[in-house]
């Protein structure tokens, strides 16, 4: 007994001891000791590597990203005693250090008599060349003017000694509304159903098998703790969904989407099953909230009201995580199970969710919104004002409208409104689903800028922050313009960072049909979203895309956000492959697919086998308009026929026209080659692809593999008869879509 208790006093002495100095403002390395004054030992874990180690090496957040509090835990430990000690310690953001080359001009367009606010932040040059959204601080802010004139107000970079001036033009009526009708209708995903054996066909398949295998309860089980009610012995979720994680509610959100697309997609009535027990559950779930008086009208989550109150205080992440984010999630999936699943129980939860919504954020100020929506992480609101802006074109309440109008996000929207592409150092998915929310604002209100804000956008990511495979960012982080060899290592291409752009590009496309758009998803769709997908059927998928040499997929089971959009991705395949006009149904993506719709009657078949990408036939059952078939930026050629005899053809912007009748059989032959695909700012690491598909050399070697710049050495790759394995002597290529396990390289180095 005696010696335990001189174990004891040992440790609490030298915890006594140990001073780490003030925790309250780190900015250098920590000393972190390792043995006690008394000779006790001691191990450091630390909660959050990125920001302090378990040997006190600190990095600090960079500026804009917030101070972190990082729990550090040390083990004492002395004969066979051990006693653990937390220490806080508050890791400050970087000073802001920005050297600037050039503000750009900021001028604002305001009519007579209308209260507005400048926006919260200026696009700058720096010296480096990087062009940055930076906070700004305005010598006044709400502006009304009453007479027209040219007026400057004074502003300055925040945190720096950078001034410039605004220019304010007031004129007596400004035109804002511009109505654009859609020049391309999709179909509902119900009446499209793939076909045949494919890659697609398996994924999509493999996702039904293990929904079906999804435990209700357990999905469930959050929101039955949260509102006190009865769990049904349900397990607790894991990972990012577990019962002492923040995020909690999100996947549960996803599993809503996923079993209503997967309904639509396969006509599964088990799904829609148990789409429907979800639904009725989450409705007992609300209402238990409602009867509990310290919850407000209409509140449903996976979590207490208390995070939406810590955001209003500006609690930082990780004290906090993004609860407007995950409400969003939850949003999402009870407008699907209402429009896709047709559960009409589904929109009365959400009309009250949206009402709550409303509630809570109409009393923020200005200020205080902009402050909330800029916090990193905590801030984050995935794309709530995508869902209220749906939610008031099924409501039509005027308040769901001006809550989704409440989420502008000026760091993202201004600079899209100047035409700046100032999306370096903006975590993507972050900001991507904010954009859709900007094009569904546009739809349901006609005002004209959040339509340019979204088109810009589509043009700057597609244009210059894509990886060969269509994903985007590294780190999670979009980085400058064109900055994409640089940038190749294991945490590249974020799953759900191309779950939003192909939600954007169909979006956009139904309002400017042309093919840069249907290029853009075929490339993702095929080389990044199937890529996703583990091959046992477990229900992984991919978070980042890694792009390093002899890279190697991880497959997240762990309910992370990628997890949680791919659940639902492999049901949406059906959805970009046709759309309509007036005049004739578009054949955006070769696959084999079936399409039979009630409203228009179009009855389509296409056939296409994967392995030989150069054909497809399309069978046109029934129709009441010709085809307008996308020529494919991989192939100069095409050859079509019409009921075995060559059909003369009519090409505009990339589309060919063919007349058609019901009863035809159409073949669309293909000339595909192999080609490179440079970076644009390493232009001597490339990809090789051919025609749809972005080439995988399987090879575990951690240096890039050496190819002959020289386009003839491409006819040396030889493809197999029957299937898409291709070899080059020693060498194995296949489309990244089958690789499993494998380790691969997606870009070569051409000497």
């Amino acid at each position: 007994m005696g010696k335990k208790t001189t174990a004891l006093e040992v440790i609490e002495k030298d915890i006594e001891a140990v001073y780490l100095g003030n925790l309250r403002t780190v900015e250098f390395d920590l000393d972190l000791p390792q043995k006690g004054r008394n000779g006790s030992m001691i191990s450091w874990t630390s909660k959050d590597e990125r920001f302090i180690t378990s040997s006190g090496k600190v990095t600090r957040p960079a500026y804009g990203k917030g101070d972190r509090v990082i729990e550090l835990t040390a083990m004492f430990g002395y004969d066979d005693e051990t006693k653990y000690k937390t220490y806080e310690a508050k890791v400050l953001e970087e000073e802001n250090d920005i050297q600037v080359a050039k503000i750009y001009p900021v001028v604002i367009k305001e009519q007579v008599g209308h209260y507005f606010y400048l926006p919260q932040v200026v696009s700058v040059k720096t010296k480096s060349d990087e062009v940055l959204a930076h906070s700004v601080v305005w010598n006044e802010e709400k502006m009304i003017y009453s007479e027209e004139g040219i007026y400057q107000v004074a502003g300055r970079l925040k945190d720096t000694d950078y001034c410039f001036v605004a220019k304010i033009e007031i004129t007596e009526k400004i035109q804002t509304k511009n109505h654009r009708d859609k020049k391309a209708d999709a179909f509902p995903l119900k009446s499209v159903r793939l076909t045949g054996n494919s890659m697609i066909k398996t994924a999509q398949d493999q996702q039904l098998k293990f929904l079906l295998s999804v435990n209700d309860d357990q999905m469930l089980y959050n929101f039955r703790k949260a509102a006190d009610i009865d769990t049904k012995g349900a397990p607790a979720m894991i990972g990012w969904d577990s019962p002492d994680s923040l995020l909690k509610g999100h996947t549960t959100g996803h599993y809503l989407s996923a079993l209503a697309l997967c309904y639509a997609a396969t006509g599964n009535r088990s799904i829609l099953k148990k789409s429907t027990y979800m639904i009725d559950a989450l409705n007992e779930v609300q209402l238990a909230f409602e009867n509990d008086p310290n919850y407000h009208y209409g509140f449903i989550s996976g979590y207490p009201e208390k995070q939406f109150d810590l955001l209003e205080e500006y609690v930082p992440y990780p004290q906090i995580w993004a609860p407007y984010y995950t409400l969003h999630k939850i949003f999402a999936g009870l407008l699907d199970s209402y429009e896709i699943a047709g559960i009409d129980r589904a929109l009365t939860i959400a009309d009250k969710l949206g009402d709550w919504t409303y509630a809570r954020l109409s009393r923020l100020s200005h200020d205080q919104l902009k402050k909330m929506w800029g916090m990193y992480i905590a801030g984050e609101f995935g794309g709530m004002n995508e869902s209220l802006a749906e939610l008031y074109r099924l409501t039509q309440k005027k308040e769901h409208l001006k809550a989704a109008m409440l989420f502008d996000n000026d760091r993202l929207f201004f600079p899209m409104e100047q035409k700046i592409d100032a999306l370096g150092a903006l975590h993507a998915n972050q900001h991507i689903p904010q954009i859709v929310g900007a094009l569904k604002i546009y739809e349901v209100s006609d005002l004209e800028k959040y339509y340019q804000i979204a088109d810009f956008f589509w043009n700057s990511v597609t244009s210059a922050h894509i990886y060969s495979i269509g994903g985007t960012g590294e780190g999670e982080m979009f980085q400058q313009p064109n900055v994409i060899g640089k940038k190749l290592d294991e945490h590249t291409a974020e799953t759900c960072a191309s779950y939003n752009m192909l939600k954007l590009t169909k979006g956009l496309f139904q309002y400017e049909p042309t093919s840069d758009k249907a290029d853009y998803y075929e490339r993702t769709m095929l080389n990044h979203i199937l890529s996703s997908a583990d091959h046992e059927g477990i229900g992984g998928s991919t978070y980042f895309m890694p792009t390093n040499p002899g890279a190697q997929k991880g497959f997240d089971v762990d309910n992370s956000c990628c997890h949680g959009t791919g659940l639902e991705n492999h049901f949406k395949y059906g959805e970009a492959v046709f759309f309509s006009d007036p005049e004739a149904l578009f054949i955006n993506l070769f696959m084999s697919a079936h399409l039979q719709d009630e409203k228009t009657g179009l009855d389509v078949e296409l056939i296409a086998d994967e392995a030989i990408p150069e054909m497809v036939t399309i069978n046109v059952n029934h129709t009441d308009r010709n085809l307008k078939i996308r020529k494919p930026y991989w192939s100069k050629t095409v050859v079509i026929t019409v009921n075995g005899k060559k059909k003369a053809v009519v090409e505009a912007d990339n589309y060919l026209f063919v007349e058609v009748s019901s009863g035809d059989r159409v073949i669309v032959n293909f000339k595909i080659t192999y080609r490179f695909e440079a970076t644009a700012d390493v232009p001597e690491l490339v990809s090789i692809a051919y025609g749809p598909y972005i080439l995988a050399i399987l090879d575990d070697q951690s240096e890039y593999l050496t190819f002959s710049k020289d386009p003839e050495a491409l006819k040396k790759i030889v493809k197999s008869a029957e299937s898409l394995d291709f070899s080059m002597g020693k060498m194995k290529l296949k489309p990244l879509a089958q690789v499993n396990h494998e380790h691969f390289h997606l870009y070569v180095k051409m000497v």
